[in-house]
């Protein structure tokens, strides 16, 4: 080594370093934490179509509604289920 050689980086260099690191590791606990809300979302959404599908498979003409006389008995928010050509189809 020369005579001349004063040190390392610095604390400057320590303080942006610890900067970075405490970034990443909030950011990657945000996105934990909004992943994990998507995929419950997603889940439950999920649960809800396949029970829309299997009410709705198993009923008969002549079965009451699930829901009583207050709304239709299949698709919840969405208006009921997609059958091509059916009129009231959402294009």
């Amino acid at each position: 080594m020369s005579q001349d050689f004063l040190g390392g980086p610095g604390f400057l260099a320590f303080v942006v370093t610890f900067a970075v690191v405490v970034a990443t590791v909030l950011l990657s606990r945000s996105l934990s934490r909004h992943l994990r809300k998507v995929r419950a979302k997603e889940a439950a959404e999920r649960a809800a179509r396949d029970d829309a599908r299997a009410g709705g498979a198993s009923k008969r003409p002549g079965d009451a509604s699930p829901e009583g006389a207050s709304g239709p008995a299949e698709g919840g928010e969405r208006g009921g289920d997609e059958v091509a050509d059916e009129a009231g189809d959402r294009q």
